[in-house]
């Protein structure tokens, strides 16, 4: 197997052989601009191609600090790779298959995907079809899930080999007489001179060693058949592996021997039909991995129920991920929205990527204040009708990074720093300054997720883990934006003397607009434990009222803050909390 990595400059010999019709030619150099799966008859060897991700920022990769040079023969002896290594990057080379695989079949009318044939291949499908990839992977899942199998027949074709049946070898081997006694040098046992069964497993067994030894694709088999290897299996490739397929047809019932049967003859056709041609007619490529990941991500974050044009905006804009979940504020359902980044390791957010993203953003909200004033608000909560302030509308930036530890079993979700008050600047956009709960207010955050969790979950289509995925990452978004609120902003639960809450807004509207929010009073229930006045004998009103006001003061403006906070500390009780202080209890996905 040969790797190569997308975006990386080759020297074009070293890589001209092994390049087909996908790949950039410019002088002496070559250039991958696809990923996934070609055979090139050249080297009569797969290629693979990875996405450019796996390089680092001085143009190693993630497998050891090896470039992509040396990644070019991953498997052979002189490898630089470990053994540890060498699997991994197997493993990862065919989750990017797979995931290229699922995107094509639920995208058949991609202009992104280049294949040769069509891909649609499953375990209970007795003719496989495919690339010979497919038809490779296809292989080794039935034998790794019919081990059993095996064995079974492997110890019933033998049983016995060893017990000698006396009467035909007295009557048909002549014996060497040695001191008086016969010695049968030859003798006769259950073993036949031709064995159908056993055939088919020799033959199913060598596809095995030729997969592990030729193709790169590990496979661990236990068996004691003389294999099929070198010239021979070189002329099984070249069409005498269909005529003994053939030749056995008929001897088997069982599915599993038909299945079996079937895999072989797959095999057999696909490695024939490429040594026929001898052109590169075995692949499937896609030209824009971004859009991929894209997908990816789609398909397991956001909300497909939603009105088309929430994602399809009606100012052309499309917005890649949204989903509905908790605002961090005060609990009611909001958007959040998404935008996924595939970038090389390194690369920022441009300009126009951060204005398209704020624009969603705009677009979304206005949409709920058009519903908002026909009554038509569906139960999202954007504007607060007492004081006249905006929810915080989450929304983010997603890339694909590839994590020290290589696991494909946890999403290593992780929230990027500002790398100083300039950048920060430009993720935070506002017409007025201190005003949080303005409709011009919006945060913009950056996140990264694990590259090799998101392939293996796409392309496993296990629902229900994708389902569980969905939650948690919604809930880790969730509890980022509210530490994200926590670190910015510092937030009193205000609950007026004498007035109701309309009537202290409306009092002291200049002073707190843009700043004043209100929410469920029992979701600050825990602020209520203790007494408000030190006397006990007066009682605010929030406790008879269903909403508790709060304020939200941004961190770096300390003296008009204290300015504010002096002037209504007379004639309300103010309470500083955390965001993560609210009891959210309203359904299964709340957490506190």
């Amino acid at each position: 197997m040969k790797i190569l990595v997308e975006e990386h400059i080759y020297e074009a010999r070293l890589v001209r052989n092994i390049c087909g019709d996908f790949e950039t030619v410019c002088g002496d150099s070559i250039k991958v601009s696809h990923i996934g799966y070609y055979f090139s008859p050249a080297v009569n060897d797969c290629v693979l191609c990875l996405p450019k991700v796996v390089r680092d920022t001085v143009g190693c990769t993630v497998f050891g600090g090896i470039t992509p040079e040396q990644l070019l023969d991953a498997f052979s002896l002189k490898s630089s790779l470990s053994d540890r290594q060498a699997a991994f990057v197997q493993d990862f080379s065919l989750w990017i298959y797979r995931a290229i695989s699922t995107y094509a079949r639920l995208n058949p009318k991609s202009s992104i995907v280049r294949s040769s044939v069509s891909t649609d291949i499953s375990s209970d499908t007795d003719a496989p079809t495919g690339t010979l990839l497919d038809i490779v992977l296809a292989i080794i899942r039935f034998y790794n899930e019919n081990r059993d199998y095996f064995m079974y027949v492997i110890r019933n074709l033998h049983r016995g080999y060893d017990r000698i049946n006396w009467r035909k070898t007295v009557n048909t081997q002549t014996p060497v007489i040695q001191n008086g006694k016969p010695y049968y040098i030859n003798v006769v046992n259950r073993r036949k001179q031709i064995d159908f069964d056993e055939e088919l497993m020799v033959i199913f067994h060598s596809i095995l060693h030729y997969i592990s030894s030729s193709l790169g694709l590990m496979v661990h088999t236990e068996c004691n058949y003389n294999l099929i290897t070198g010239a021979q299996f070189e002329a099984y490739l070249d069409g005498l592996g269909l005529v003994r397929l053939n030749t056995i047809k008929y001897k088997y019932f069982s599915d599993k021997d038909i299945r079996l049967w079937n895999l072989c003859k797959a095999f057999f056709e696909k490695t024939s039909g490429i040594r026929e041609t001898g052109t590169s007619e075995d692949y499937l490529l896609v030209g824009s991995f971004e859009i991929v990941f894209e997908a990816m991500m789609d398909a397991l974050i956001s909300d497909h129920n939603l009105p088309e044009f929430l994602k399809n905006q009606t100012d052309g804009k499309i917005v890649d991920h949204i989903f509905k979940y908790y605002s961090p504020i005060d609990g009611k359902e909001v958007y959040y929205i998404g935008d996924s980044k595939y970038y090389s390791v390194g690369a920022t957010i441009g300009d126009n990527s951060i204005y398209k993203q704020f624009t969603y953003a705009k677009n979304i909200i206005q949409y709920h204040f058009i519903k908002s004033k026909a009554g038509k608000l569906e139960g999202a909560g954007y504007r607060d009708a007492v004081t006249e302030g905006y929810n915080f509308t989450p929304n983010f930036f997603l890339s694909a990074i590839m994590p020290d530890s290589l696991t494909f079993f946890d999403m290593r979700l992780q929230q990027r720093k500002f790398i100083d008050d300039a950048d920060e600047e430009r993720h935070r956009l506002s017409h007025f300054c201190n005003r949080l709960f303005d409709r011009d207010t919006l945060w913009l955050t950056h996140f990264d997720v694990n590259l090799l969790y998101i392939i293996a979950l796409y392309a496993s289509e296990d629902f229900a883990e994708q389902a569980a995925f969905k939650d948690k990452f919604s809930r880790m978004i969730f509890s980022a934006m509210q530490n994200l609120l926590d670190s910015r902003y510092v937030f009193y639960a205000v609950f007026p003397y004498e007035l109701d809450n309309r009537d202290f807004v409306e009092k002291h509207f200049h002073l707190l607009n843009g700043k004043i929010y209100t929410l469920d009073t029992y979701l600050l229930s825990n602020l209520l434990d203790n007494p408000l006045k030190d006397d006990g004998n007066i009682q605010p009103q929030q406790f008879r009222q269903s909403q508790t006001l709060i304020l939200a003061f941004e961190k770096k403006y300390t003296d008009d803050n204290a300015t504010i906070l002096n002037y209504i500390k007379d004639c309300a009780d103010i309470r500083k909390f955390h965001l993560d202080q609210i009891c959210f209890q309203v359904g299964p996905a709340r957490q506190r």
